[in-house]
Formats: structure tokens, C-alpha cells, sequence
């Protein structure tokens, strides 16, 4: 569990990673239909710039996710009316 901690605890540096992500694989879009239009070739390092952008962006959204998970559940507490009898 200490991996996760690790992800979950710099959510600064997750969503940076998350974007970096993000624009590989819109990056790895544009190679694969500027190959299907013009030269076929493109689309090769378009899928590897898909799957890289892919991982890489899944990545920062599991560090966000778990960093919202675990930051938001572990504050709450019941209210003190809520153990009374009425």
C-alpha cells in the first residue's frame, strides 16, 4: 500500500502528469489521421504515441482519484445530534 500512498499524495504533480498524458495521445490522434490522409507510415508511431499517452495519463487519474478518496472520507465525522435518541 505504500505505492498508493506514494500516487496518492501529490496530486499537484498527478494532474501535471495526467495533461503530459493527455497531449501524447491527442498527439498519437493527430499522427494516425494525418497517416490515413497522406502517408501511411504516420499511423505507426501515432498508436505507440496512443498507448504511451494512454498509460501515461491513466496514470495521473488514478493518483487524482485515489488522492480524492482517501483526503475526503477520512475527515468526516457524524454530527453530535446524530447519536441521541429521539
Amino acid at each position: 500500500m505504500n505505492w498508493l500512498q506514494k500516487l496518492a499524495n501529490q496530486p499537484d504533480k498527478r494532474w501535471a502528469e495526467f495533461k503530459l498524458g493527455l497531449g501524447i495521445f491527442v498527439m498519437g490522434v493527430m499522427l494516425v489521421l494525418a497517416g490515413a490522409r497522406w502517408w501511411m507510415w504516420l499511423q505507426l508511431p501515432g498508436v505507440l504515441c496512443l498507448f504511451v499517452g494512454s498509460v501515461i495519463a491513466a496514470k495521473g487519474y488514478l493518483g487524482i482519484l485515489f488522492y480524492r478518496l482517501t483526503s475526503n472520507f477520512k475527515k468526516l465525522k457524524p454530527p453530535a445530534e446524530f447519536d441521541k435518541d429521539k
